[in-house]
This record gives structure tokens, sequence and C-alpha cells, in this order.
């Protein structure tokens, strides 16, 4: 890797593109509404790509890795969005709500970084909630997380999370109420500490007639200020139908361009992402054990149905055939549905078996699932006063002798954890938290 040596004038754009090093040896950049002044070095990883602009002649020093590239450009879509949002910033009464719209890797968390650091640099009390649940920034995966900004940042990785919302899976189809419930409860959390400017971020989801309507749902609710949407050409029937439903509103809304740096992330790098923000919160964590009757665990709905007594399990375990080496150490009735656990080999269950199974118990379904089924799903955890102050994954359930074992990083009284449908596990050979994929009944 060779090192180069490049002098910028002012005002001259430097698109970057990952991996790559960047030394500032003289002058002043501006990286995303952040002000750079010498010395300062700026790494872009592989997966990023970024456009720095010169505030004055400048001169800086480059390392690019295998497939990292640079180049000076003539124009940017970032010095629209510059003007766009120091326009609104200093025009709109305070407090100001700001919606961030758009497809995955259309550059809405690199439109939120620039905004709120232009915010901060001009002296607002600024924050953010990063609501993209599959690709979080400020928080873990799972979770809408309120971070508050006293300085300007390179990457919205640097917030510090305030406060969580645990929302248990990586995309939104399925848990739109739920999303936009979180949102509206950490917007009003901002507000409430004096917040002058409050940025969403929201999730990727914007392809096809259903994301629509999430996102108008969602500014509905939030009712902002501005909307900002990111256009790019795979979701421009999307923005077409968006912008109709808002033309019908005093809603204020702003269509920006995709930067033409912005790389786009295959799944399975999105995936790694998250495993490193995964591992990143379970530092230090440790496996705790708690009393299942001491705290309330939210949902597993099947805990909440009838727990059938001994009697009853010893007599659909003669019902079903169970071998002699198999124990059902649970089973609950709810829902007209029987959820057995169930150590050692699973059953083979023959229609005669259901037949008489639902003599006893009515037109009941049947669903079993092997002890150890709940290990490495993903929780929040609660403290007595039910604030959510840490991230979870369940080590095991004894519900033999009502037990619980989690890992988490949080040492405070438990009161409760909701449990969500990500399944993680801990990658000794890599020292990484895995996802192992997702989880339901």
């Amino acid at each position: 890797m060779l090192k180069e040596e490049v002098g910028l004038k002012k005002n001259d754009i430097l698109r970057v593109k990952g991996p790559l090093s960047l030394t500032l040896t003289k002058g002043s950049l501006r990286i995303f509404g952040y002000i750079a002044k010498s010395p300062f070095k700026y790494v872009v990883p592989s997966y990023k790509s970024a456009a720095l602009i010169a505030n004055e002649d400048s001169e800086v020093s480059i390392v690019a890795g295998e497939n990292g590239k640079y180049e000076i450009v003539e124009k940017d879509v970032v010095v629209e969005w510059e003007n766009v949002s120091k326009e609104i910033l200093e025009s709109k009464n305070k407090p100001l709500t700001i919606i961030v719209i758009g497809t995955v890797d259309s550059g809405k968390s690199t439109f939120t970084t620039l905004i709120a650091n232009m915010s901060v640099n001009l002296g607002f009390k600024t924050a953010v909630i990063d609501a993209d649940i599959g690709q979080a920034d400020i928080g873990p995966p799972t979770f809408v997380t309120l971070g508050f900004i006293d300085k300007q940042f390179l990457t919205l990785t640097e917030v510090k999370p305030t406060i969580y919302s645990f929302i248990g899976t990586t995309t939104p189809y399925g848990v739109v109420d739920r999303l936009i419930l979180s949102i509206v409860k950490l917007l009003r959390e901002a507000i409430r500490r004096k917040s002058d400017v409050v940025v969403i971020n929201t999730d990727g989801w914007f392809k096809g007639n259903r994301a629509v309507d999430a996102k108008f749902k969602t500014i509905l609710h939030v009712k902002p200020d501005v909307v900002f949407i990111i256009k790019k050409s795979t979701c421009l029937n999307e923005i077409d139908k968006l912008k109709k439903v808002l033309e019908s509103f005093n809603v204020a809304f702003r269509i920006l361009e995709s930067p033409e740096f912005v790389k786009e992330r295959s799944l399975e790098e999105r995936k790694g992402i998250r495993e490193l923000s995964y591992t990143k919160y379970f530092r230090n964590s440790e496996i705790r054990e708690l009393n299942l009757n001491e705290i309330s665990l939210i949902g597993l709905d099947f805990l909440l149905g009838r727990i059938l007594e001994k009697q009853e399990l010893d007599l659909v375990s003669e019902t079903l055939s169970l071998p002699k080496q198999s124990k059902i150490v649970l089973g609950t009735l709810t829902n007209k549905t029987m959820y057995l656990i169930v150590r050692g080999n699973m059953l083979t269950i023959d229609v005669e078996s259901i037949r008489k199974l639902r003599e006893n118990y009515g037109p009941i379904r049947l669903k079993i699932l092997r002890e150890g089924w709940e290990k490495g799903l993903i929780i929040s955890v609660l403290n007595k006063d039910m604030e959510e102050v840490a991230i979870g994954y369940i080590e095991g359930i004894d519900f033999e002798n009502s037990k619980i074992k989690i890992r988490t990083t949080y040492r405070g009284e438990i009161g409760g954890l909701i449990v969500g449908n990500i399944k993680l596990h801990y990658d000794r050979e890599t020292d990484t938290v895995r996802e192992q994929g997702k989880w339901s009944l």
C-alpha cells in the first residue's frame, strides 16, 4: 500500500471509498457536517464511502487498501444536503422534529449524521432517534434507541445510547405499530429533555405499497415538522406514492438525491455489521441466574397459559406413547393449543394419538419443543422501574425448578425480561456474538 499526497483547493470535493485511511496534514475538511482540522486521521472501512469537502486549501495523505480508491470530483449531492439542512435548521421554529426516509443503502444514516452535526455546530441541543432496527448505529440491533448529541461526530456509532425501546426483531414487517409506538415514546422523552432538534432515522423498508403505508403511518403519528426522502432509482414508485399522499396534508417534505458514493451492502455484509454491534454490546457480559417466580417474562405467551399438573403430564405422556428415555418437563394449554417441552428424544405423533388427546382437551393443536429450544433468544432487560436497561440473550430455562439463565452486561436488580425472535450465540473461536436466525412458535 502506497501513501499518496493530495492537495485540495477550497471547496474541492474528495470522494473516497474504503478500505482507506486519510490524514489531514494541512487545512480543514467537512465530513458529513463534521468539521475536521489538521492534524486529523480518518479511516474508511471497506463497507463505507464518503465525500469530503475542503473548507480551505488543504493537504491530505492517503493510504488505500485493496479496492479502496479516491478521486476529486466537481460536484456531489452532499453540497445540496448541506444547503438544504442549513436552510431548514435556521428557518424552522424549535423544537424541530425531522424524519429521514429512504430504502436500504440510500444514505439515510449519512444524511442523519450530516444534519445532526450541522444542528450541533449551529448551537442547537440535538437528539437522534435510531429506528433502523436492522442496521442500528446508536444502539444494538432489534432496538429503537435515543441518543443526545453535545458535540460533532463522524458516525452515528459514536453517539451514546440513552434510552432503549425493544422491538425484538431486525425487520419492520409485522411490527410497524410497535415501531411507531417506540419512536413516539422516545420523541416525547427527547422533547421533555428540551431538545431543540430531533432527527429520526427510519428503517430501510421502502419497497411496495405496505412499506409506503408503514412510512405514512409513522409520519401520521409522529407529526414531524419536516420529512426528508432520499431518492434512489430502486424506489421511485414508492417515493411518488408517498409524495402524493403528503401533498394532501400540510406536511413539509424535501426529496433529496442519494449520493453516488453510497456502497451497497450484501445481506451477508449487513448481517456481519449486526454481529459486530452485538459483540460490542455483549463485551464484559456475564451469565446471571434468575428465579422465574420473581420476575416478569414477556413475549413467551404460551407460559401465560394453564400449566398442566403432573397427573395430566403423565396422562399426556401415555397418550402420546412417550419413550421411557424422554420426559415432558413442562406442558401448558393456551389459545386452544397445547405446548409441550420435551427432554430426550423427540416424538413421532400419529393421528390416533392426536384423536385421543382431543377426546380429553377438545379441538386443540399440539406443539412440541425440545428442551433447550429457547437458548440464544434475544431479550431486553428491565429494571425494577420498568426501564429497558440492556440487551441480553437466554442461556437456558430450567422449567422444573423455575430458573432462567441469561447473558447480559447489566449488573443491577432485574424486574423482567422481554423476549424477541432473533437467536444469538457466542462463537468462542472468533470471540464474536453471531446471529443464528429467527424463531417463532
